[in-house]
């Protein structure tokens, strides 16, 4: 569990610079949503985004948060398939998808 974490942002800095952030919200004692996930116009496409999520997932998986979910947009729904995100509710505005994760003892 994420002691006293309720809201995580998290920042993705190339040089100092930000190139993408994205939230992490505790829902219970094992599940965050990520919210507001998003890199630099300038900047998509190179791979940020996926440091950003192996960030943001080490990151939760050291807390003990076993599933994430997403709604995501529906143009993001085949970049979140690639990191191995499952579609759990095509319909609406925003798929929302789920990845389970291993959890890493805290050190």
């Amino acid at each position: 569990m994420i002691e006293g974490m309720g809201i995580s942002p998290l920042l993705l800095l190339l040089e100092n610079t930000p190139v993408g952030a994205a939230r992490l919200d505790l829902m219970d004692d094992a599940a965050a949503c990520v919210r507001t996930v998003a890199i630099r116009a300038e900047c998509q496409g190179k791979g940020y985004g996926r440091m950003l999520m192996t960030g943001l997932e080490i990151f939760a998986s050291q807390h003990g948060v076993e599933r994430l979910v997403v709604n995501a947009a529906r143009d993001a729904v085949g970049f979140y398939e690639a990191l191995g995100w499952t579609v759990i509710e095509a319909g609406g505005e925003n798929p929302v998808l789920t990845k389970e994760l291993r959890t890493r003892p805290q050190w």
